[in-house]
């Protein structure tokens, strides 16, 4: 009896494994269906742990990848001082999955969920 109890189970885990699952959406670029800054801005702000940041309307509208140019030096009109240098520009993209989006620091590859945010997947 104990015998047969154990070949049940083994067959109901070999049958689990085997069942066909589906795969786990993968996260995909995407692209904003409509202009979205001030969201953009504020998400960027959360994952850089960050004030929010000037974004421009068209940003990830044509394109998944986003590149803010920042400078070292900026006085109080966030204009920049005369012989200060300009930093790396910090580089995003915005991805999609299960219809969330996301937008994730190309360096570091942190992420942030974007969840009031609409975009669909670039083709």
């Amino acid at each position: 009896m104990k015998a047969s109890i154990t070949s049940l189970l083994l067959v109901s885990v070999l049958f689990g494994c085997s069942s066909k699952q589906e795969p786990t959406p993968k996260l995909q670029h995407a692209r904003l269906t409509e202009p979205q800054s001030e969201l953009i801005a504020l998400g960027i702000a959360r994952l850089m742990h960050s004030k929010p940041i000037n974004v421009t309307e068209d940003a990830f509208i044509n394109s998944s990848i986003l590149v803010i140019e920042t400078f070292n030096d900026v006085d109080i009109q966030e204009q920049r001082r005369s012989g200060s240098y300009q930093d790396m520009p910090e580089r995003f993209e915005l991805l999609i999955k299960n219809q969330m989006c996301f937008v994730r620091h190309l360096d570091s590859k942190a992420t942030e969920p974007l969840p009031l945010v609409k975009c669909k997947p670039s083709n």
